[in-house]
């Protein structure tokens, strides 16, 4: 049978309870609009009857419940629904970050600028040969194909610097990210260490946890990560990106960054020795280098061997050539460190993490703003092109002019008063021959600087006989203008700007479709731990009325006491 005083245990188990239930629903209540808070309710269990202890039961023992336990206060998350969230984080974080930088890429090739966009000042430039054409003697013509061809280098020189710029604004980004993932990971390690210090005691420490998880969907649009309980404690996570330990219980390791910009002038006397010899070779294939190369490769490796893998390839003509993760240094006879690659790799921020490369070569990295710097600062190819790609598109269309009209130019005369008569260059061509050219240093030769008269119009020599001119023809001023349609800049260079445009519309729509996907499961996880303050306020009067249900039994069963113990055994006094 229940005690005497049972009764007033039982309804004092549900007042607890009751009160406990109204603690947590105000706790959720005044958490509504706290980031990352996460809804919680209280978990209670019905308390088992004691046991008697006969060992045969009485017919009238019937055994009642001893009211309730609260067995914890639980909080209401999906952990399939976070793990969702944070792989679509990943990714549209990613999306986003590689929408704003071939934006901001889009807005250095900007053609819808008329006054200032490469269209207008190649059709400049060709527009005053065709004025020229019309007559050669001109001085003011012959100035205007000088200006408006200078005003088009500036151009390419103008836009390829922002790109340059625009690249290390990239670069710099994977910097910051990192420090922020580092930050991060002694966060989690703190709070690692603080949630199982609270849960020695068999408590839930639920509002330090809502801290971590907080921390977890910042980190996983920051790069690709998983997580998982920690083996020794239970209370703890572990994280990692791409395979590699960043927390590990109460220990977390920090992120490297390096850069080897600081060896580029050893890395590019090592690549030009390297090409000499080789060229020796070409030209004596006995020749003995005395092991120079072996040694170059070999201070190669040790300049550059911590930002990644440097190999020697031994090719069938006897010279060596050598690649630095996949990228050619040494081509033969020829020096390949002035490349829009090699300049890449030279200048890029590399990262390590837990004795490993972080990064899309080393296949660490493939999701998060992590992802999307790095994308923007190495791809090189059309797809899912980068700033690389676009620089040495913008470097072919400048050679290309360079070369076709140096190579009409060649053949033409300049007019009387010029320093040359034959073998004028237009544009400016460096030792190393067109490859050299880029759009950063794409510019008029000093001859076309220094005078015009120097601009070749006529395929044969002018002169000026008995004070009358000869101002000979325009057949070489008309092949120049008449370029511009054989060679079809404009096509290449709509081609450039079209590739980017449909670069960004892709990746805008994919933008879009990851937003979508990630807004839906925020809003089912967000039904889940969210707070409704229309629910809570119903939770609140019902678990007012349960604590008012319970004290009611408790002054019922005061009532019966003081029945008994004042009012029986009085009858026949």
């Amino acid at each position: 049978m229940a005690s005497t005083f049972g009764g007033i245990e039982t309804a004092k188990s549900g007042l607890v309870a009751a009160r406990t239930n109204i603690d947590v629903t105000g706790h959720n209540i005044a958490n509504v609009n706290t980031p990352g808070y996460t809804r919680q309710r209280v978990i209670t269990s019905a308390r088992e009857p004691g046991q008697g202890t006969y060992l045969i039961s009485q017919f009238y023992n019937k055994r009642v419940g001893q009211g309730v336990d609260i067995l914890e206060i639980q909080q209401l998350r999906s952990s399939y629904l976070d793990q969702q969230y944070r792989d679509l984080n990943s990714n549209y974080m990613h999306s986003d970050r590689r929408v704003q930088g071939l934006t901001y890429l889009e807005g250095l090739l900007n053609e819808l600028n008329v006054e200032s966009s490469l269209t207008t000042s190649i059709e400049n430039f060709f527009s005053a040969l065709n004025m020229f054409s019309s007559d050669t003697s001109s001085v003011e013509f012959r100035t205007n194909v000088q200006q408006q061809a200078l005003s088009m280098t500036n151009n390419f020189n103008i836009i390829y610097e922002e790109m340059i710029d625009l690249w290390h604004t990239q670069n710099e980004s994977i910097s910051v990210v990192a420090n922020r993932i580092n930050a991060i990971a002694k966060e989690l390690k703190h709070l690692n260490e603080a949630i199982a210090s609270y849960e020695r005691s068999g408590q839930i420490a639920n509002d330090l946890r809502d801290e971590r998880n907080l921390l977890l969907d910042e980190l996983s649009g920051l790069a690709n990560i998983t997580y998982s309980i920690n083996s020794d404690n239970p209370s703890m996570l572990d994280v990692k990106i791409g395979g590699l330990g960043l927390v590990t219980g109460n220990q977390f390791n920090q992120i490297t960054i390096s850069n080897p910009s600081s060896h580029i002038e050893d890395i590019n006397e090592i690549i030009n020795n390297m090409a000499q010899i080789n060229a020796q070779i070409l030209e004596d294939p006995g020749f003995d280098d005395g092991g120079q190369i072996e040694n170059y490769v070999e201070n190669l490796k040790n300049l550059l061997g911590e930002y990644g893998q440097v190999d020697s390839i031994e090719n069938s003509d006897g010279t060596t050539s050598v690649e630095f993760n996949g990228i050619l240094l040494v081509d033969g006879a020829k020096a390949c460190g002035d490349t829009v690659e090699a300049w890449v790799a030279f200048n890029r921020n590399y990262l390590t993490l837990d004795n490993g490369a972080l990064g899309r070569e080393a296949g660490t990295i493939t999701g998060g703003q992590l992802y999307a710097h790095m994308e923007m600062i190495t791809e090189t190819g059309p797809n899912n092109s980068g700033i690389p790609y676009y620089m040495n598109q913008l470097n072919s269309l400048a050679r290309e002019i360079a070369k076709n009209i140096n190579e009409i130019h060649y053949r033409g005369y300049t007019y009387p008063g010029a320093t040359k008569d034959t073998e004028v260059s237009f544009f400016e061509v460096p030792d190393g021959g067109y490859s050299q050219i880029t759009a950063g240093n794409f510019t008029l030769s000093e001859d076309i600087l220094s005078n015009v008269y120097n601009i070749a119009g006529s395929s044969e020599p002018v002169t000026l006989n008995d004070g009358v001119t000869e101002t000979g023809n325009n057949i070489i001023a008309l092949e120049l203008f008449n370029d511009l349609n054989s060679s079809n800049y404009y096509g290449k260079l709509n081609s450039i700007v079209g590739h980017l445009a449909i670069a960004i519309d892709s990746s805008r729509s994919i933008l879009d479709t990851r937003e979508s996907l990630i807004n839906s499961v925020d809003r089912q996880r967000t039904s889940i731990s969210g707070v409704d303050l229309d629910e809570e306020a119903t939770n609140l009067i019902v678990f007012q009325q349960s604590f008012d249900a319970c004290a009611r039994i408790i002054t019922t069963i005061d009532e019966m006491l003081n029945t008994m113990i004042n009012n029986m055994g009085r009858v026949g006094r």
